[in-house]
């Protein structure tokens, strides 16, 4: 059975209209519109969408504007199929769009290859239509098959620094996008949308009016205007494991900081929790990489140098213990399980070969575990 593409079901006059469009020409476009009998929207149908047509042959504003107006569309709010395999982007001077093209069969079984206009313009960066398109009623919300634009632009690997702040400019907002739903986004696009929505104009506007009007704040009421502004919004627990998980400990500490200073005692333990959660070896790497990063470096999170270079001793101290255990009772097995596990940390069990020397002959070790020892601690 053959299967009929949309080119073959397309008819005489919408075939001409695409051929003006392809050709980007306004006059003779107009030319054929005013030959018609009957109004230009009667093109339209939900396989073929003038306004999302031309957006996606990236013709000029002038043709946008004229279809906008001749179309009298009612909502800029709808989906239409996209008929991509009746053009080629292979010319298209954004390299990003031509591979995105070469992508769009594996992308239409992800999103069923349906558009709205919003998606189309900002998929091709076409920021002048999207402001136009803002402007007339086009919902930066609207969801295509329960998802939102900007979580499209993320799939198919086309959202920038640059589209992010034109939709934040015109009122994107995690007041209404849940933060949940960035999990999957590069930190760079979580970092812009926190900070634009925490301690964002108003709150700047609030403070240049204490400066230029010279209005004294007490430090207890500035503290709640803070904390009443971090408090606006609150990371989900599972953005901060994936970075600990990852040992990506800057991004955790930069998420901290909205957590708020009265919660410090449950961020802790909510850490530390999680730390053994992340042991998966049971032998504590987690938890060292973590204090590692505490005592070289300087951070905010509330853990004091002291206290990590304690438990870092604790766990070295214990890592020895064992070690002694297991040399004691003569048990080669165990002993080479246990220090492949520990392999991370065997560095910092003994400054010298020397002492390695003193184990063996304190206890009168067997030769296996001898080699064993020479193994791992290269003596």
């Amino acid at each position: 059975m053959k299967i009929m593409k949309t080119n073959d079901i397309l008819s005489k006059k919408q075939k001409l209209i695409l051929e003006l469009l392809n050709r980007n020409n306004i006059d003779k476009l107009k030319d054929f519109i005013n030959s018609l009998e009957t109004p230009l929207y009667f093109l339209n149908s939900t396989n073929f969408d003038l306004l999302t047509l031309a957006l996606s042959l990236n013709c000029s504003f002038d043709i946008i504007k004229l279809i906008y107006n001749r179309c009298n569309y009612k909502t800029l709010n709808y989906v239409v199929k996209d008929i991509y395999h009746l053009y080629d982007m292979s010319n298209h001077k954004d390299e990003n769009i031509v591979n995105y093209q070469n992508n769009l069969e594996v992308l239409a079984d992800s999103n069923n290859n349906v558009k709205s206009p919003l998606l189309v313009s900002l998929e091709f960066s076409d920021f002048q239509s999207v402001e136009f398109l803002i402007n007339k009623g086009a919902d930066i919300y609207f969801k295509i098959n329960g998802k939102y634009i900007l979580e499209i632009l993320r799939e198919e690997n086309l959202l920038t620094m640059r589209k992010l702040n034109f939709l934040l400019k015109n009122g994107f907002s995690l007041k209404k996008f849940k933060i949940e739903r960035l999990s999957n986004f590069e930190f760079k696009y979580i970092k812009k949308c926190l900070e634009n929505f925490v301690f964002d104009t108003n709150f700047i506007k609030y403070l240049l009016n204490l400066y230029k009007n010279k209005t004294g704040i007490s430090k207890r009421k500035f503290n709640n205007k803070v904390n009443n502004e971090i408090n606006k919004i609150e990371i989900p627990k599972e953005l901060y494991l994936k970075y600990l998980d990852r040992k990506d400990y800057k991004k955790v500490e930069y998420l901290y900081k909205y957590y708020g200073t009265e919660k410090t005692r449950s961020f802790k333990d909510f850490i530390l929790f999680y730390l053994n959660y992340f042991d998966r070896n049971f032998n504590k790497k987690s938890f060292y990489d973590f204090f590692n990063f505490i005592i070289n470096n300087e951070n905010t999170f509330p853990f004091s140098k002291e206290y990590a270079i304690k438990e870092n001793e604790t766990i070295i101290i214990n890592k020895k213990l064992k070690i002694v255990e297991l040399i004691k009772n003569n048990n080669n097995l165990k002993l080479e399980t246990f220090l492949k596990n520990n392999n991370y940390i065997l560095h910092c069990l003994y400054s010298s070969k020397s002492e390695i020397l003193n184990l063996i002959n304190e206890y009168n070790v067997s030769s296996d575990i001898v080699d064993i020892l020479r193994k791992y601690f290269l003596i």
